[in-house]
């Protein structure tokens, strides 16, 4: 029986592969399928990854993110695009935050990289276009590194 665990030389391995990938991150599951009712992936992020706004408008569809290494800022958008919270979660200060259903959010990596666990419910279901923030650019377009840089640049509140 395979045991899925996260170990240092994993998170180093993976953080190796998202600098070299062209989307800047990688996933690694550790649930068996994608029906499992829970869903359980790292993912690494390297400087630069864009995450797209997006929202899970399911009821059920909350994720909960546990940060592993280095700090990952996770930013919560009202319906406008307008930031209401950013939140930095590192495994010393705020290792855990849970995401709740139907919230625009996006993430990126604070400083050079950072590996987060994200817990959710399944099955999984690969997000629609209309699940995407229209006010924000797509991916590989040429407005998403102003774009990246507005969102990092946007002052943080306290929790």
């Amino acid at each position: 029986m395979s045991v899925p665990f996260i170990d240092a030389a994993s998170m180093d391995r993976w953080l190796e592969q998202a600098a070299q990938a062209p989307r800047k991150r990688t996933h690694h599951n550790l649930h068996p399928s994608l029906d499992a009712p829970v869903q359980r992936l790292a993912i690494a992020l390297s400087q630069g990854t864009y995450v797209r706004p997006h929202r899970h408008p399911q009821p059920n569809r909350w994720e909960m993110i546990h940060a592993l290494r280095g700090e990952t800022t996770l930013v919560l958008f009202d319906d406008h695009g307008h930031p209401t919270r950013k939140i930095l979660l590192s495994p010393q200060v705020m290792p855990v935050v849970e995401c709740p259903a139907n919230t625009w959010h996006s993430l990126y990596p604070t400083q050079g990289q950072s590996v987060i666990m994200e817990v959710k419910e399944g099955p999984y279901l690969p997000n629609l276009p209309e699940h995407f923030a229209p006010w924000a650019p797509e991916e590989n377009t040429p407005e998403v590194e102003a774009y990246l840089a507005r969102i990092m640049e946007w002052e943080c509140r306290p929790c």
